[in-house]
C-alpha cells in the first residue's frame, strides 16, 4: 500500500509531455527520441542540461529521423522498455 502511494506521487510529479528530436527508427512502430531537460544541482547552484533517450511508440509510423515531436507519457508501459507515445509531429524534417 505504501509503495502504491509512492509510485502515484512520483508519477504526479513527472512531466507528462516531452519535446525532442527523432534520432533513430528502431523497429516497427518504435522510434528513439532525444530529449533535453534542465536539472537544478543544489550543491553547485546551477542548472545542468541533461540528455535523455526515450523509446517511443509511433502507432502510425509517421515519424522520420530529424522530426521534432511532442511525446507524452502513457502512465503504463506499452512494452518492456516503452512507456511513451508520439502525441504529434511539431516540425517535420524536410526531405
Amino acid at each position: 500500500r505504501l509503495r502504491e502511494g509512492f509510485e502515484r506521487a512520483l508519477f504526479e510529479r513527472m512531466p507528462k509531455f516531452f519535446f525532442g528530436h527523432v534520432i533513430k527508427k528502431s523497429s516497427t512502430k518504435t522510434i528513439k527520441v532525444l530529449v533535453h531537460q534542465y536539472v537544478f544541482n543544489a550543491r553547485a547552484q546551477r542548472r545542468l542540461k541533461v540528455k535523455t533517450k526515450l523509446l517511443t511508440h509511433d502507432p502510425e509510423e509517421r515519424c522520420n529521423i530529424g522530426d521534432f515531436v511532442k511525446v507524452r507519457h502513457t502512465g503504463e508501459n506499452v512494452s518492456k522498455r516503452k512507456a511513451h507515445i508520439v502525441d504529434r509531429i511539431i516540425r517535420a524534417q524536410e526531405q
